[in-house]
């Protein structure tokens, strides 16, 4: 069926600058036949060996030039792709009778099985779906980087990207439009980082043909056909009123060269520091002095303010070699993680402390992924007594978010992770939801309970930020100090946006603005009744 002219296709929006480009389709991949081998054993799980090598090596190039948030993502799958347990079940394949490729295969289909119903773990499935046909193409000599035009503009439309494929977009790609994923995915958030606008969980897009014009209208959530910037939905011209916002915007990062890069920016300390990504390439575990050194570089280096440090979160698609997580407990390792990998965590608790006091910065730690107040307690007896920092946890769980009450007297400050909140708060796949709309941060029933961690935060005197994509987004950063946050914390790429919205507001028409979020009954309703308020301040 042919879509005609001002047809409004209806999707999620990734930023909220529209463009007018021409659409160039993306063919879905298809997987190669699976194929018997011809060579030996050891030839094959030689092949296989060399092609996961050069693909993580690919990855690991790309991470090193990315921003932030999107090498974070990038390391992350390739130690994914190289993780031994895979290459181990693939080479059983092989010894079985098949070429390196279809055993790599065979090996992420029996992976895939094993994490089906975890909504959690199903994006983890379809990011090594992703790896295995880069191995395989490698294999096979032909690659797998997308045929896309480097000059002009487009909006590319497929069924959905992946990370892989967007670290290599060309400047000709102003604009992308899938018919699968949601919000809150490792595509989204790295479209957003970069500044492409986007249209994710579009599925009438799937009758879109080459050559038409769209109009990609992401404050819209909307698709347009054949139309023109003209008809794009009013943006908001956030203008910063005052010096300084009105809560503070904290920069996330994960190395010592994100951190030297935070301090460019006009963030107010480090909202959150992924301590993971410091270990992920160790087959051993760091001695205490080394990581001290490590974290007092980080330290110094970091723009003035506190520095939030994250204790390490280890999970499917961030595997630390040298560390135990039961298989049960992979997709929320939590406060398991501290039980079978005790010494290590005090010890990272002991660097922590150690870089803290010859720094002299304001550090405070948060756990990842706690999923009770008794939990939290633990933690924070644990952590005092080691440093003297603050002591947090993160609100990741719907369970903790509603037990907020009884951390009175425990915890110093929350952060809430809105990604993995709104994900198990409505029990979704970040990466393909049945949904997508309901990973949107705009969705009634989160934005209610948010408003409810930080009024019962408040009264338990406990300071709260959040550090989810959600703070990336300006607008919603105000909604979120309506709220009565008193802390954000965004992508580096964000900070200087985040920060002007939230000088154009005072903290009185912020919490006007949250409370106009709160009374709205939809998503979509939700962010149009909040623009419009935001239009006419």
């Amino acid at each position: 069926m042919t879509l005609q002219p001002g047809a409004v296709l209806a999707g999620i929006g990734i930023g909220l600058e529209a463009v007018s480009a021409e659409v160039f389709r993306v063919a879905p991949r298809t997987q190669q036949p699976q194929r018997t081998r011809a060579g030996t054993i050891s030839q094959e799980k030689d092949l296989l060996v060399a092609a996961v090598a050069k693909v993580s090596q690919e990855l690991e190039a790309m991470s090193a030039s990315a921003e932030p948030t999107n090498s974070e993502i990038l390391q992350a799958l390739s130690f994914m792709i190289s993780d031994p347990e895979l290459l181990a079940a693939a080479t059983s394949h092989i010894e079985k009778g098949w070429t390196a490729g279809s055993a790599l295969f065979l090996a992420v289909e029996e992976f895939a099985q094993l994490l089906a119903g975890d909504p959690h773990l199903e994006e983890r499935a379809a990011d090594l779906k992703d790896l295995a046909s880069r191995v395989s193409a490698e294999l096979n000599g032909n690659g797998l980087g997308l045929s896309v035009p480097l000059s002009g503009k487009v909006v590319l439309v497929g069924e959905e990207f992946f990370p892989t494929d967007v670290a290599q977009f060309g400047k000709a790609v102003v604009g992308v439009v899938t018919t699968k994923g949601g919000p809150t995915s490792h595509t989204a958030i790295i479209l957003r980082s970069m500044g492409i606008p986007a249209v994710i969980g579009c599925s009438q897009a799937a009758e879109l043909v080459d050559g038409q014009t769209v109009l990609v209208d992401p404050a819209g959530d909307r698709v347009v056909v054949d139309a023109d910037l003209a008809l794009a939905t009013k943006s908001i011209n956030l203008i910063a009123k005052s010096f300084e916002p009105i809560i503070p915007v904290r920069a996330n990062i994960g190395s010592l060269s994100d951190s030297v890069r935070a301090a460019t920016t006009s963030a107010d300390g480090v909202g959150l520091l992924r301590t993971e990504l410091l270990y992920l390439a160790q087959q051993s575990a760091p001695s205490i002095d080394d990581q001290t050194k490590s974290y007092a570089e980080i330290f110094t280096a970091a723009p003035e303010g506190p520095v939030v440090v994250r204790t390490i979160d280890v999970s499917t698609d961030k595997p630390v070699p040298f560390l135990s997580v039961d298989p049960s407990d992979a997709a929320i390792p939590g406060y398991s993680l501290l039980r079978d990998n005790r010494g290590f965590v005090l010890g990272q608790l002991e660097s922590i402390e150690r870089a803290r006091a010859s720094t002299g910065k304001d550090v405070w730690v948060m756990a990842p992924m706690i999923a009770s107040a008794q939990e939290a307690r633990e933690f924070t007896e644990l952590a005092r007594s080691i440093g003297s920092y603050k002591v947090g946890v993160m609100v990741e769980i719907p369970e903790l978010a509603t037990s907020v009450s009884e951390l009175a007297g425990n915890v110093d400050f929350l952060s809430v992770g809105t990604n993995d909140l709104s994900q198990f708060l409505f029990e979704t796949n970040r990466l393909a939801p049945l949904s997508p709309a309901l990973l949107s941060p705009w969705q009634p029933k989160l934005i209610q309970l948010l408003s409810r961690i930080a009024k019962d935060a408040r009264v338990a005197g406990i300071s709260t930020g959040v550090c989810g994509e959600s703070a990336s987004d300006p607008v919603f950063a105000i909604v979120l100090a309506g709220l009565g946050f008193d802390s954000v914390s965004a992508s580096m790429s964000q900070v200087g946006a985040v920060r002007t919205a939230l000088s154009s507001v005072s903290l009185e028409q912020a919490s006007q603005i949250a409370q106009i979020a709160l009374s709205a009954d939809s998503a979509e309703s939700t962010k149009a009744m909040v623009l419009a308020a935001l239009r006419e301040l």
